[in-house]
């Protein structure tokens, strides 16, 4: 069995949920306290004026070094989560001028990202929104900023956002819309947002139509949870048709 670190040993010590241990460790911070105390004012004095010094230096030495921790922490935690967001550049998914976009309730969803990463240099011209009536709000929202970065916004709104083919006709349709629009090209749909089935609906019409998809991938903790979405990256996603004959693909 490993040996307890420093820092376990002395956080049983002021764990409130240890009675005995918090109080022995409570009577020993504040008997350091007092003899650190008593060393300075027997050495320095007790007037008024060093007190008050004293108490300044002692509120900046707690803030600094709580800043600094907290960086220190923010830095590692970073390095930490960095190297399981690696795309390579041909996995990564360019501009496009053209975007199906299908939307989440999700107030922290990645749409916002999405759509700042086709718009770098002025690529993205026209935008579909794809979202179930619940997402109205933030609908709202997006098509607001579209419109603001000269965007031109489609909402395309789903009755029943778990009927994968009312959401596979709202796509198809989007894509239609989009080829008969010369500078809506070229067109990329992304599944990230949205229910499962909106996931699905987008692919499977994206693969008929033969127009490209991307996924959002974020960098993730330990625990596979998602972190910022502003460091996503959009990842292709190729999928492979099988004949219908058995055989195999070309």
């Amino acid at each position: 069995m490993s040996s307890p670190s420093l820092n376990n040993l002395l956080r049983s010590f002021l764990d409130p949920r240890v009675p005995f241990l918090f109080i022995v460790g409570s009577l020993a911070l504040a008997i350091l306290g007092n003899a650190v105390y008593e060393l300075l004012t027997n050495s320095l004095g007790a007037a008024p004026a060093f007190l008050v010094a004293l108490i300044i230096g002692a509120t900046a030495i707690f803030l600094f070094v709580a800043f600094s921790f907290q960086r220190l922490l923010h830095v590692l935690e970073r390095r930490r989560v960095v190297v399981r967001n690696v795309i390579a550049p041909e996995q990564q998914a360019e501009a496009h001028a053209g975007l199906i976009l299908p939307v989440g309730l999700n107030p922290k969803g990645p749409e916002e990202d999405i759509i700042a990463w086709h718009q770098r240099g002025g690529t993205l011209r026209h935008c579909w929104l794809l979202a179930s009536q619940e997402a109205g709000e933030k609908v709202s929202a997006l098509k607001q900023k579209l419109l603001e970065q000269n965007v031109t916004p489609y909402i395309r709104i789903i009755d029943d956002a778990i009927q994968t083919d009312q959401v596979y006709a709202q796509v198809r349709q989007a894509i239609h819309d989009a080829r008969g629009l010369r500078d809506a090209a070229p067109l990329i749909a992304d599944i990230t947002g949205g229910t499962k089935v909106m996931t699905a609906g987008t692919l499977l019409a994206c693969l008929d139509e033969q127009v490209a998809v991307h996924y959002w991938s974020t960098p993730r903790d330990r625990k596979g949870g998602p972190l910022l979405s502003s460091d996503g990256r959009p990842m292709k996603v190729v999928v492979h048709r099988v004949p219908e004959d058995g055989g195999e693909s070309g």
